[in-house]
């Protein structure tokens, strides 16, 4: 019995088929040798990087030559890094190294770059007033409008894919032919990263750019307007004092989105901590009369948007009668 026990677990040893743990060996390729530019994207006159980016070893033991446009840069021999300055508006530049090994054979690592300027205009769709000369900003939750600007390239816009992305989200969701311009809204940080990326149908990339783009919250500024002269550039700081009989006060609110500076769900005066009815047309503006001898009372305005709750601005300041 012991006898024909053993002779069945040979058997099934015998006739149990080994497990193999299996891989595609294309799965794993080594990466191919080249030079990397830093920028990838120069702009004209600007000074470029570039470095052997050697990840098979081929270049150990070789004699370097770095050659631009068919002639050997003087002073970057057997250099692995060297910089160079990018060329004029739209032409192309060639950047080798010849690698020399010991056997007397060559092998050579090419790029190539073309200058192309890239500008990216942002206009933050927000409140300021015509006086101001400083710029819009964007506040969280107001749009934003984004141009890309190319010059240097003959291409169509209209075939050219755009791919915009706002931190890392690539608005709309992807690439687009043709789309060189964009709308989005301000996300909740105080800054923020706009990049656009534009290559050609086939694929081939030809510019890049990002630019940093801050987030401010809106703040109301007080200003005295006159029938005669119009607004006054002075911002009312802490109070104003009340020498005729009557006076106009503007409150502009700077960076509300423009959206709801037209079109607010709230927006109302205060006066001595009462809400004022306001006669004027122009919500914005308040018409405030003596109507005793002296003293102070404080004036409060507030703007906002009761679905973009962020969208929105107190601001006070003293009347002195």
């Amino acid at each position: 019995m012991r006898i024909l026990f053993s002779l069945f677990i040979i058997l099934f040893l015998l006739s149990a088929t080994p497990a193999v743990a299996q891989f595609n060996s294309n799965q794993f390729t080594t990466p191919e040798s080249g030079i990397d530019l830093q920028p990838k994207f120069p702009h004209p006159g600007e000074i470029v990087t570039a470095t052997i980016n050697d990840y098979r070893s081929s270049s150990f033991g070789s004699d370097l030559i770095w050659v631009l446009d068919g002639k050997i840069v003087p002073g970057t021999k057997n250099k692995r890094t060297i910089t160079f300055t990018a060329g004029e508006l739209g032409a192309s530049q060639a950047i080798e190294v010849v690698l020399t090994k010991g056997e007397g054979q060559n092998e050579k690592l090419k790029a190539v770059i073309k200058p192309i300027y890239l500008d990216i205009i942002v206009e933050p769709q927000t409140r300021t007033p015509d006086f101001y000369i400083g710029r819009a900003l964007p506040s969280m939750g107001s749009v934003v409008n984004a141009t890309a600007l190319i010059s240097g390239d003959n291409t169509p816009v209209s075939d050219l894919v755009y791919t915009w992305r706002i931190g890392q989200n690539v608005i709309e969701g992807a690439a687009i032919r043709g789309q060189n311009q964009v709308s989005y809204t301000t996300p909740m940080s105080n800054k923020e990263i706009l990049s656009v990326e534009i290559a050609k149908i086939d694929g081939t990339i030809i510019a890049k750019r990002f630019v940093l783009i801050p987030s401010v919250e809106p703040v109301i500024q007080f200003y005295e307007l006159s029938p005669l002269f119009g607004i006054s550039n002075k911002v009312i700081s802490d109070s104003i004092p009340l020498i005729g009989n009557s006076t106009i006060i503007k409150a502009e609110p700077y960076y509300l989105d423009s959206r709801v500076y037209n079109n607010p769900a709230i927006i109302e005066w205060k006066l001595g901590g009462i809400v004022t009815s306001n006669q004027s047309k122009n919500p914005y503006e308040i018409t405030l009369e003596r109507t005793w001898a002296g003293g102070s009372t404080g004036l409060e305005f507030h703007v906002r948007d009761t679905k973009q709750v962020l969208q929105g601005a107190k601001g006070s300041t003293r009347i002195n009668f």
